[in-house]
């Protein structure tokens, strides 16, 4: 629908007084006249710029644009290219993906999501479900690739257990040890210039491995203690070949969907490799499930789940222990060194941090984590400065004009939130990291700091709505904990060239992490 002249007054007095987006009255005036503009003269779908589907196909082939580069270059060679609305053409039996840069594009496609918000583009990971192990997943696919009513049964179902507030906080006990033990870890695993293993990330996996799981199944796994890691490690890499193979099959040209390519064929071992390997540890979960004296307290997301539906239960907790490995692995890394390389930011959050934990063997507590408005401060400018995605997707559920194209309703709409995070656009000294932009001043009765952004939807590293992350208090739990005790027994340093981070599906560190750690009293 398109917007009426009355709509287009009440939306220009809206973004006047609108003193926490920071934008101005010229810039306000100019999205008015835009709207406006588009209201009257709508171009054609089949007129947004883009490449052709022979000069894609040519720039991912040897001695191409993007021959060996990784999607994030992709999207923001794409970006620079053809400007801020593209039409990616679909082949080999996919569809076409809108790629839009603009914060207000991105509201209006939230707005026009529907009852039922569709996020596609994970066409492997559907065939997978779907076709070749339909008898284990028996038509329960899972949060990340189901979509329409099925999807929101099963959302409705999980949503108590997975993103109440209280149940993320009788957690923050069990996952303090988590960190205490990881820590314990690493200090044995220094080298004689009091660095981290060229493998910390690996490190990394295996404590957000033991966190999810003490959270969805109450149990501690034991990976630290174990002195046979292959099984992890196996997991772990089998988890990367996943997200690499995945963003390549899915939103690069490929036949797959015609034939079982190399790389297809690849995705599917590894996918049944990781499939196996987390049934097992699920299956640990359920076994000392059973085992517990009856009437003592379990609050896992497996013992509730159970309650409500067994098949979702373990599909639930499956995509748990697949999704919230490498994503809160990478956001740790990422906070770990942001605070390295700026080391102001880091006393100041070790100041903060001194007043919950003066003493290392002091305890982390609901109370006491409650008061740490830097670390969160911290973790948010992480997100927008060295994100873990690339961006949101949604599909179109009725008619919308972006940038005066008329977008039909199931257009397939990537929102690549992460080329538009360090735009001085849209925050002031973008390209710097600055925690203090997230914390409210005192006696401050704006509901948003008003050098954070210039457009609420400039950032949702989480996504928005309905559909938006579901294991968010979680990972931030995770990450505010292990980062704390860091933080707390160590000066945390950085004397090496810039890792290098790969956008494969997640943004992750694929080159040696040698943090430094200057142990503190």
């Amino acid at each position: 629908m398109l917007p009426s002249s009355r709509a287009l007054v009440r939306s220009f007095i809206t973004e006047f007084r609108s003193g926490c987006r920071g934008r101005s009255v010229h810039t306000a005036v100019n999205q008015v006249q835009d709207d406006a503009t588009a209201s009257v003269e709508t171009r054609k779908y089949n007129e947004i710029p883009g490449p052709k589907s022979y000069q894609l196909t040519r720039s991912f082939l040897p001695g191409g644009k993007y021959y060996k580069k990784d999607f994030a270059d992709y999207l923001a060679g794409m970006n620079q290219q053809y400007g801020n609305i593209l039409k990616i053409p679909g082949m080999f039996g996919k569809r076409d993906i809108l790629m839009i840069t603009d914060p207000e594009d991105f509201r209006k496609v939230f707005q026009v999501q529907g009852q039922f918000p569709i996020r596609r583009g994970f066409d492997t990971a559907l065939h997978y479900r779907t076709k070749i192990r339909q008898d284990f997943y028996q038509g329960v696919i899972g949060l990340a690739v189901d979509q329409g009513a099925s999807w929101w049964d099963f959302r409705q179902k999980v949503n108590p257990a997975m993103m109440k507030p209280q149940t993320a906080k009788k957690y923050v006990p069990a996952i303090d040890e988590v960190a205490q033990d990881f820590v314990k870890r690493i200090q044995g695993k220094l080298d004689v210039n009091q660095e981290t293993p060229d493998d910390f990330y690996s490190e990394l996996n295996m404590w957000a491995l033991e966190s999810i799981a003490t959270i969805t199944m109450d149990t501690r796994l034991g990976i630290f203690e174990n002195s046979n890691m292959d099984k992890t490690h196996t997991l772990m890499r089998d988890l990367k070949v996943f997200f690499q193979l995945a963003v390549k099959l899915d939103f690069q040209p490929s036949i797959w969907k015609y034939f079982p390519t190399p790389s297809y064929r690849k995705l599917i071992k590894s996918t049944d490799n990781m499939l196996y390997a987390v049934q097992d540890l699920v299956n640990l979960g359920m076994k000392r499930l059973k085992e517990r004296p009856d009437g003592e307290e379990n609050e896992s997301v497996l013992k509730k789940l159970l309650d409500v539906d067994p098949k979702v239960a373990v599909i639930m907790v499956t995509d748990s222990l697949f999704a919230g490995v490498d994503t809160t692995a990478s956001l740790t890394f990422s906070v770990l060194y942001c605070l390295a390389k700026n080391p102001e930011k880091q006393e100041a959050l070790r100041r903060e941090i001194l007043t919950i934990l003066p003493e290392k063997s002091s305890k982390l507590t609901v109370e006491n984590m409650a008061n740490m408005p830097y670390l969160r401060a911290c973790i948010k400018e992480t997100l927008r400065v060295q994100p873990v995605t690339f961006g949101n997707f949604r599909t179109t559920n009725e008619d919308v004009v972006l940038k005066g194209y008329h977008i039909p309703k199931g257009t397939d709409i990537l929102m690549a939130g992460q080329l538009i995070q360090k735009d001085e656009t849209y925050f002031q000294n973008a390209k710097s990291f600055v925690p203090e932009r997230w914390i409210r001043a005192p006696n401050s009765k704006i509901t948003c700091p008003v050098n954070a952004s210039s457009h609420p939807f400039a950032y949702i590293p989480f996504g928005f709505g309905t559909r938006m992350c579901i294991g968010r208090r979680f990972a931030e739990m995770e990450v505010e904990s292990l980062v704390c005790r860091l933080v707390r027994n160590y000066k945390i340093e950085w004397h090496h060239p810039e890792p290098k981070i790969a956008g494969i599906g997640i943004n992750m560190p694929v080159s040696p992490l040698k943090f430094r750690l200057i142990e503190r009293n």
